[in-house]
This record gives structure tokens, sequence and C-alpha cells, in this order.
């Protein structure tokens, strides 16, 4: 079984969508870190059983032609965005329990051009370019290890590590920290017409506040994401699945800088199968964006590996 990754950071950058009113003034839209999906398998909520060090890597694909508008309205001539980032995450799953569960660290660094979020630059849509870009880090997660059900709650800390200058075209970071609290459950039962066939349910939430944006007074608005999945286990080692999200704004942007826009949102859903090649798990999953308002509308794709060292298996 692969380790349970980070939330993973990949950032997601602002899309600035032009103003349907008088004057077309440019709205600021700025979302938070967390890509909506990112880690949200059917087992996301195991731990990994056994103590050790683990790595896991994810690489999200993103494709979009359309962009949508306060109103969920298409904006005219936004053009066609595609981008991709991957991130590595390390595990520390140390041999400790705190309140009945276990105990593990995460450091996340990742790499590419901002999860394919457009950015607005002189009223066109552009791709962002690639770097080195925000840092996730979960000091502290625990997972709870039941006979049908796992939960992991976790505290998660985006730092701004990628590059950041208020006003350029070429920021690999999003220049803010984000704080991001969530819980993961995943159930799995065999009883019943599922004795042959295992059946699978993931849930999580997770919410992320910000810090203010470096270079002028403005701070993003909070915002919250719902992720679900519902699957089989066909065989021993492999899962397939139906899966989604819904992805809201949940307050608005405050600071002398701000400027009042419509809240950004976005639903998603798709289709998942997960296979476990020996000591490598992997796990693709897509999702297609519905009921879209201030962002890109397009098609995610991620794949997800994880492996390790458990400490039962380590070489002396």
């Amino acid at each position: 079984m692969a380790p349970q990754q980070a939330p993973i950071t990949a950032s997601v950058i602002f899309a600035s969508l032009a103003c349907a009113a008088t004057g077309a003034a440019v709205a600021q839209v700025q979302t938070g870190h967390y890509i909506p999906g990112w880690n949200a398998g059917l087992q996301a909520g195991v731990m990994a059983p056994d103590p050790g060090f683990y790595m896991g890597s994810t690489t999200h694909f993103y494709h979009a032609d359309d962009a949508k508008d306060g109103d969920g309205n298409k904006v005219p001539d936004a053009g066609q965005t595609d981008s991709i980032i991957t991130e590595l995450a390390f595990v520390w799953r140390p041999d400790w329990k705190v309140l009945g569960a276990n105990y593990q660290a995460v450091l996340a660094p990742s790499v590419g051009n901002l999860s394919g979020r457009p950015i607005l630059v002189d009223g066109e849509f552009e791709d962002p370019p690639v770097g080195l870009s925000d840092t996730f880090i979960a000091p502290a997660a625990l997972g709870w290890h039941w006979q049908e059900l796992d939960l992991l709650a976790s505290f998660g800390i985006f730092a701004p590590t990628g590059k950041y200058n208020h006003g350029s075209n070429d920021n690999t970071g999003m220049g803010f920290w984000s704080f991001m609290p969530y819980t993961v459950a995943s159930y799995r039962t065999e009883r019943g017409i599922f004795a042959k066939t295992p059946l699978l349910l993931m849930g999580a939430f997770r919410y992320e506040w910000h810090s203010e944006q470096d270079g002028h007074n403005f701070t993003p608005g909070d915002n919250y994401t719902i992720e679900w999945g519902v699957g089989l286990e066909v065989t021993a080692k492999t899962s397939i699945g139906l899966n989604g999200f819904f992805y809201r704004q949940s307050d608005d942007a405050s600071g002398s800088d701000a400027t009042p826009t419509s809240k950004y949102r976005a639903d998603g859903v798709g289709a998942s199968v997960a296979h476990s090649f020996g000591p490598i798990d992997a796990n693709l999953r897509l999702y297609q964006d519905q009921n879209v308002e201030n962002g890109p509308d397009g098609t995610a794709v991620f794949l997800e590996l994880g492996w390790g060292w458990p400490k039962q298996t380590a070489q002396p």
C-alpha cells in the first residue's frame, strides 16, 4: 500500500478576468494553493501501516480551451492553456502514537508552471513560466485505522518558495503563505454483495486561509475543497472508481488593493484507476470542470506514484 501523500501543493495561480461592466476594469481573482483532486484517490485517507521513509510523486496535466466570468459565461477570446506541474513528497513515518493514531510528517516541493491557471497580460491570457513553485509542509499528520475505516487529520502549510514579484508575468510562486487544516476518510468493506469485490469510499474536506500577498496590500479570500470518490476493488491489486470535487471561495479578498469581484468556484467529476506494480502504487485520475465561475474551464489529469522503505524491510 502506498504512503498517504501530501494534499499536495502545486500552486494554483490566479485567473484575472475582465469585468463586463462599462469601462472593462480588470477584476482580481486569486485562488488558493491546493488544486482540487490533487490528493483524492480512493485510499487517500490511509496512512502507511508500517514505520519508515516513503516517497510519492504527483504530476498534474491541465488543458482548457475556455474561461468563465463571474456569472459563469464564457470569456471571449480567452485562449487555450496547457500546463504540467510535478511535486515530489518526502514522507517520514516514525513508530510514534499520538492520541491513538500513527504520526507522519511531509515535505513536498513542486516544479512546473503553476498548475495551468492562466494569467491576464495586456488583456490576453498567457500560461505562466516553468520553475520552482511553492512548497507544501505538513509537520504533523495523524492517521487512525479501524476494521473498515481509515481517518487522517493534518495541518498543512504552503510556503512561498517560488519566484514572485508583484506585477510580473513570469512568477512561478504565488507570493503568500497558505494554511490548510484537512481531514480525509477512506472506507473499505467486504460485507454482503461486496464480499468478492470490496466497496471503496473516500471523502475529504480542506480549508485554506492566506497571508497578505507580497508587494501590495492584498489578502486572498479563504477557500475550501470537498472531494469524494466511490469505487470497487476489482482485484487485490486494482481498483476503479468515480471521483469529484466542489471548490469554493468562501469570503472576499481584503486589503486596500482588493477590488470587488465575484467569488470563484468550480465543480469537477471524473474517473480513476489504481494499480500496484510490485513495490510501486500508481493512481490515474481525470476530472472535467463543471459550473466554473471566475476561472479556466478545462480538464485535469493526475498521475500519482507511491513507494517506500518500511522499517521491517530496511537493509542494515
